[in-house]
């Protein structure tokens, strides 16, 4: 099953009755695009299609339909539990380069997704020493000798060399 099969199946999973117009519409494919695949889902054994009156369509999910769409959800959360280990693992290795240089004290700078990931991927360093906070607390400002985790996209004007924009490392790591 390719990738638009499967959004077909999920919206037609997620919604009461939906018609190939609104199908097409939620996903940005065309109203014939929609119509090949229905007939090609409803050919697999995935869907039955059912005549309600002259202008309505019902389409229901067989079960052999709902064992794909488990299927392929099982597999998509296990290669997005794998890359999240791989981030992770990068982070890591970003900080443990940073630790191996002095650095000890860090300021986890977003409020975002990786800001989270960061945070996860410092928690579970476990270094003696290794000390962290988010750039809301403020408990290092008084302290000069920090590095700021910068987990925003945006490229920052000036130069901080205390400042490592996570963002581009990971880019240069093969992350993006």
């Amino acid at each position: 099953m390719n990738e638009k099969e499967f959004a077909v199946i999920k919206e037609i999973a997620n919604n009461h009755r939906p018609n190939q117009r609104l199908i097409a519409k939620k996903l940005g494919i065309s109203l014939g695009l929609t119509n090949l695949i229905i007939k090609r889902l409803a050919k697999k054994g995935y869907l039955k299609v059912s005549q309600l009156n002259a202008r309505k369509i019902e389409y229901i999910l067989t079960p052999q339909g709902f064992a794909e769409k488990a299927k392929k959800s099982y597999h998509y959360t296990l290669r997005t539990i794998s890359t999240l280990k791989i981030l992770k693992q990068k982070i890591q290795q970003i900080i443990l380069n940073e630790y191996n240089n002095g650095k000890r004290k860090f300021v986890i700078q977003g409020n975002n997704e990786l800001s989270e990931l960061v945070e996860i991927s410092l928690r579970n360093l476990n270094l003696e020493g290794l000390e962290y906070t988010n750039a809301d607390n403020n408990s290092f400002c008084s302290d000069s000798n920090f590095t700021i985790l910068d987990t925003e996209e945006s490229v920052s004007e000036t130069a901080n060399p205390n400042q490592v924009n996570l963002v581009q490392r990971l880019a240069e790591l093969g992350i993006e």
